[in-house]
């Protein structure tokens, strides 16, 4: 437990995180709050959604909450390298979801 909160306070300080949920899909925000079930609070969020024939878009959600039992992963990012990326000419397939993958 006490890792966790390590792990929060840290990016705390950097402030923007992507996180990725159990179905696959990818946020993008200001890590605003968290609990101690690990949800999470988002200002400025946006989901990033990326198709295999048309460009990746990002779509603008605002503020945003996401259980924590939802996160699969959650990590900082620097704002400068991420508007340096042309995501326009990225392809790929949608990220596949972490839910009962053997059924």
């Amino acid at each position: 437990m006490y890792k966790w909160l390590l792990t929060f306070t840290l990016l705390i300080f950097t402030e923007n995180v992507k996180i990725i949920t159990v179905d696959g899909r990818l946020f993008l925000g200001t890590l605003e709050g968290f609990d101690n079930n690990t949800n999470l609070v988002i200002s400025s969020a946006k989901e990033r959604v990326f198709f295999k024939d048309r460009p990746t878009e990002d779509m603008e959600m605002g503020l945003c909450i996401v259980r924590g039992n939802e996160v699969v992963a959650i990590c900082d990012y620097d704002e400068e390298e991420e508007a340096e990326t042309d995501y326009t000419k990225i392809h790929a397939e949608k990220l596949k979801d972490t839910k009962n993958s053997l059924i």
